[in-house]
């Protein structure tokens, strides 16, 4: 079975991104990692005249966001997050 994600709104597909300098603290801690690779876009929210607003990440885009941001979804081919916009810190 094939599986496929589309984002609706304001919504973005993310891959966590290992951490880099693990550690004997980094090891203990399994939060999820804070840095992530943008995996898809949606269009953008709607806004009240009715036209969507642009989207500040694409995809393919390195992002800093809360460990804890977004649901997490386990896939066929790994887990993914989905989160909203204005859950993404800044773009690394």
């Amino acid at each position: 079975m094939c599986q496929t994600l589309k984002p609706l709104d304001d919504r973005i597909i993310i891959s966590d991104d290992p951490r880099e300098n693990e550690s004997f603290i980094e090891v203990i801690d399994k939060r999820p990692s804070t840095t992530a690779t943008v995996l898809a876009v949606g269009p953008g929210r709607v806004l009240k005249n009715g036209r969507r607003a642009p989207m500040g990440v694409s995809v393919g885009d390195k992002i800093f966001i809360s460990c804890y941001a977004g649901f997490r979804y386990e896939l066929e081919t790994g887990t993914v997050r989905i989160i909203h916009e204005a859950d993404v810190q800044a773009v690394l």
